[in-house]
């Protein structure tokens, strides 16, 4: 699949977080009761959060001056998923920092590039693709760290852990993680 489209036609972090916004201020004036406004909200301020936040430290810097960052990296995103809230603050960091062009698409307007990424036969987001000059994917990550891939595992497998308590295990491991994760294995795929 040539992913040439899809970055052109992304919107930048900025535009990204106004579209977010956008959507918020949608759901508030068309139906007050829709459960997907809190999911908004919520996203809202933990990515302002982030982004008031977090930072790369001088190692994490200089080990991104060593990568080869020949390409763009393209994200299947949507403004209600609250891991994309918790990781794609972080990846705008680190794509900043290492010169990287950082275009999002929205994962529901664009089901056919979903589809050619599912996790498991699901339309989990987000992902994160690594796009070279030939619009050819050259590394994947996502929906999540490893870490939390093991935590969804745990729920799905275990039918006394609730749902409540996953979300809640998920949020507490992004604060106590700070990115680090995030950062590691990100960068681990952009290095081969």
């Amino acid at each position: 699949m040539n992913l040439t489209n899809y970055v052109e036609n992304g919107y930048t972090y900025t535009d990204y977080l106004r579209k977010i916004e956008d959507q918020l201020f949608d759901l508030e004036k068309l139906d007050k009761e829709n459960e997907m406004i809190e999911y908004y909200s919520l996203n809202l301020k933990r990515i302002d959060r982030l982004n008031r936040t977090f930072t790369l430290s001088d190692e994490q810097k200089q080990s991104l001056q060593s990568l080869q960052t020949n390409f763009k990296i393209l994200v299947i995103s949507e403004g209600w998923c609250g891991d994309a809230a918790q990781i794609l603050p972080v990846v705008n960091v680190i794509a900043k920092e290492a010169g990287i062009e950082l275009k999002i698409v929205l994962r529901d307007q664009n089901l056919e590039l979903i589809d050619a990424y599912l996790t498991d036969g699901g339309r989990s987001i987000p992902i994160f693709i690594g796009v070279n000059e030939n619009g050819e994917e050259i590394f994947k990550f996502g929906p999540r760290p490893s870490y939390e891939m093991k935590l969804l595992e745990k729920f799905r497998a275990d039918e006394n852990y609730s749902k409540d308590e996953f979300h809640k295990d998920l949020q507490l491991w992004y604060a106590k993680d700070k990115g680090n994760a995030i950062f590691d294995e990100l960068v681990e795929k952009m290095k081969k």
